[in-house]
């Protein structure tokens, strides 16, 4: 799957996981979505349902942009 088509996917999941109207950026912080722990698990969910890719709640917590959730389904996706 192409990065940019990855993001696309993950940006939508965040959109309706966080009901955000907004613009999603790589640089698009999680601050600025809300680091709410229902969101973030309805976000983990989508990711793995859709994308077969796990990532923890615990690892977004530790991430700061939205940038570093796509590159981490990246990796979950190429194994």
């Amino acid at each position: 799957m192409e990065n940019e088509e990855l993001f696309n996917q993950v940006a939508g999941f965040a959109k309706e996981a966080y009901k955000y109207d907004g613009d999603i950026t790589p640089d698009t912080t999680f601050d600025e979505l809300g680091k709410e722990s229902m969101k973030m698990i309805a976000l983990t969910s989508m990711i793995e349902n859709e994308l077969d890719a796990e990532v923890t709640v615990s690892e977004i917590m530790n991430m700061t942009t939205f940038g570093e959730l796509v590159e981490r389904v990246a990796e979950e996706a190429e194994e």
